[in-house]
């Protein structure tokens, strides 16, 4: 098997529902469920597990490249 870029990893992962597709989680906010939903409106904190991915250059660099445009 041929090695996986990062893109076709999470692609893979997107197609068979391992996980949500990308989304911006400072505007678009992290998706719950209905069930999540309701704990938080009864004042439960349920812990909802997060990866970043890439690297701390990455993210470096697309907020240099981000910059540059607004």
């Amino acid at each position: 098997m041929d090695e996986m870029t990062l893109e076709q990893w999470i692609e893979y992962g997107v197609q068979r529902g391992f996980c949500t597709e990308q989304y911006c989680d400072t505007h678009a906010g992290t998706p719950l469920s209905d069930t999540e939903n309701e704990l938080f409106d009864e004042g439960s904190d349920p812990c909802i597990h997060v990866v970043r991915l890439g690297t701390e250059a990455d993210w470096e660099a697309n907020a240099v490249a981000y910059r540059a445009i607004v």
